[in-house]
């Protein structure tokens, strides 16, 4: 984003909207066991409120990691979030801890592809990967061009294993990539959103092929976090906890709504 003002909406009031937004869809699963069942009006639109979150947190991720000013406590941050919210995420969501039993979507938490979204940020950041070691005349004969073609070659194998370890986990792999068009695209919010929107549609695809139709379509509501994005002034906001305050209440307050869901 470029520029900052006193106008619209900073980054802990866009994490509030999220956390409500996401707090409605969680609670509006209590007592559903089917997609079938969750196919009244009302539950669609709870749902569609809750489709606001998951591109709110995609896009601060992305902001996360260029405004932060230690790269690893960051990461280790997102990996403490991941493990944590995996085993909070299954017991709401009552489904088995082994994240391999269940080999499409919703395995884990969307905080795992987060995850590895920062970490692309990083790979597509870096300007030199590890390039084989050569000596003597291979080594002056070994250009510039080779080195930056061999690096972009790494940089996309290892996007392919992100994509891969992410396949199963709710939001699949269309969380880090679209985590990394934001990012690589920061100085232009309309292509920003343009991706955003790209990727979570084909998301949308896939979710009506293989999943649900009726919620594949509901997916398509996160176009509606595109107007709140818009808005963001470049701020934190005063309230300087809350970003932190986010880590303790995503895994606590599914383990809540679980335990809700049982003793209903």
């Amino acid at each position: 984003m470029q520029g900052v003002t006193t106008k619209g909406l900073s980054g802990n009031a866009l994490k509030v909207i999220a956390i409500i937004a996401m707090t409605i869809d969680h609670l509006a699963w209590v007592g559903i066991e089917t997609y079938e069942q969750a196919e009244t009006p009302l539950q669609i639109g709870l749902h569609c409120v809750g489709r606001l979150t998951a591109p709110i947190m995609i896009f601060f991720v992305a902001e996360g990691y260029h405004h932060t000013h230690d790269f690893r406590r960051y990461l280790r941050r997102l990996l403490m979030l991941a493990v944590a919210s995996h085993f909070a995420f299954c017991y709401f969501n009552m489904s088995s801890f082994n994240p391999f039993s269940n080999l499409l979507f919703n395995a884990t938490s969307i905080a795992w592809p987060l995850l590895w979204g920062l970490i692309l940020l990083k790979v597509w950041d870096m300007e030199r990967l590890w390039f084989p070691a050569v000596s003597g005349d291979q080594g002056r004969a070994c250009s510039a061009a080779a080195d930056k073609r061999w690096t972009i070659c790494m940089k996309v194998i290892v996007t392919l294993v992100a994509c891969l370890l992410t396949f199963t986990s709710d939001w699949s792999c269309a969380a880090p990539l679209a985590i990394l068009a934001i990012g690589r695209n920061r100085d232009n919010f309309c292509k920003q959103m343009l991706w955003l929107m790209l990727i979570i549609s084909l998301y949308a695809v896939a979710f009506f092929v293989f999943h649900s139709p009726t919620y594949g379509m509901v997916h398509l509501a996160c176009w509606l976090a595109v107007p709140l994005l818009a808005l963001y002034n470049g701020q934190r906001g005063r309230c300087r906890w809350l970003g932190k305050f986010f880590y303790y209440y995503y895994p606590a307050h599914m383990a809540l709504i679980g335990l809700l869901a049982r003793m209903m």
